[in-house]
């Protein structure tokens, strides 16, 4: 979801972010992608492998505490770089949002199973939500768009039994929430 939201921000909304050149995105866009979907993807299947995880669905409540702490150390190792360098405040704030909740849905975790897909689709509104509201720019239609998606995502998850509408619920307003409200705080 960060590199959606990454690829929203800056293809999809009006930015002050010009970079002189254009492969600066792109870069940035690589390093999201590695830090926040490949590496967490590998270090799933290593835990697989060891035994540590039955499967990479991770439908076991317990099975998915490590592969989240893992999460979260991969985003934390990330976000360091890219407050060091010339980075968007935007891209900064909705990472640290993604560690936040990946933290928050770890605390969680440990007495309910709550949605992480929606948690993630609920951040990507409540980022893109954030922005566009305080910067007064963007197209409705992305948004409404964000929000059609992750309506289906969350049908998806309850159509294949995968969670309860409760968790659905309440990982989407979670997400929702931490980035809309951290983002609107530090832009405000």
């Amino acid at each position: 979801m960060v590199t959606y939201g990454a690829i929203i921000y800056f293809f999809l909304l009006p930015s002050e972010f010009l970079p002189d050149e254009k492969s600066i995105y792109y870069r940035i866009l690589g390093l999201i992608f590695t830090s926040t979907f490949l590496l967490p993807v590998i270090s799933g299947f290593a835990m697989k492998r060891a035994g540590q995880i039955s499967t990479m669905k991770m439908e076991n409540q317990q099975e998915r505490n490590w592969p989240l702490l893992m999460t979260a150390i991969i985003y934390i190792g990330a976000y360091y770089p890219l407050r060091s360098r010339a980075v968007p405040p935007f891209i900064q704030l909705y990472l640290l949002g993604s560690i936040v909740g990946i933290l928050f849905s770890l605390v969680i975790n440990l007495r309910w199973k709550i949605s992480l897909h929606m948690i993630g689709a609920g951040g990507l509104c409540g980022a893109i939500s954030a922005i566009m509201y305080v910067q007064e720019i963007g197209n409705p239609f992305l948004l409404a768009g964000c929000f059609l998606l992750s309506g289906i995502l969350g049908t998806a998850r309850l159509y294949l039994k995968s969670h309860s509408p409760a968790q659905i619920l309440a990982g989407y307003i979670s997400g929702f929430a931490i980035e809309f409200l951290l983002i609107f705080f530090v832009f405000s």
